[in-house]
């Protein structure tokens, strides 16, 4: 049996930018990260003599899924973000994956979205963690690690 080379998503980064790319603002303390998914719409194409009297589909256009993340509040990022949000800035988002075991270089996913705060809990004890989700829009794509 082959032995797994995954490892946890320690190391992992978040980042957009507003300048096409040119510069990038990293969230700092990043908690958690959705990795991006998508949906693809299906459409019937049943007919009279379908084979074995089963229904027939036919893929549709994809959709893209929004991304959650959570990151330890600080005010810095937070008003970043919130800033974004205001706006109703549509930024470029990178998202890269810590290594794996073997791995030189890291998994890239890029795609376009605005950002949505969710909100923070404050607590008398414990670090107060914000959430957010990344409305995406548009192409995205992944670069492999290798």
């Amino acid at each position: 049996m082959t032995e797994s080379v995954s490892t946890i998503g320690y190391g992992d980064e978040l980042e957009w930018s507003t300048d096409g790319g040119d510069t990038w603002t990293e969230v700092k303390e990043l908690v958690t990260c959705d990795v991006p998914t998508h949906s693809v719409d299906k459409h019937e194409r049943t007919h009279m003599k379908s084979p074995g009297r089963t229904k027939e589909y036919t893929p549709g256009l994809r959709d893209v899924n929004d991304v959650s993340f959570s990151f330890n509040f600080s005010s810095v990022d937070y008003e970043a973000l919130f800033t974004l949000e205001t706006a109703g800035t549509v930024a470029m988002w990178r998202h890269t994956l810590s290594l794996n075991d073997g791995e030189a270089t890291n998994a890239v996913y890029e795609y376009k979205g605005f950002v949505e705060i969710a909100g923070a809990t404050r607590e008398v004890q414990g670090v107060t963690v914000a959430d957010a989700t990344i409305k995406r829009t548009g192409i995205s794509t992944f670069t492999a690690a290798t």
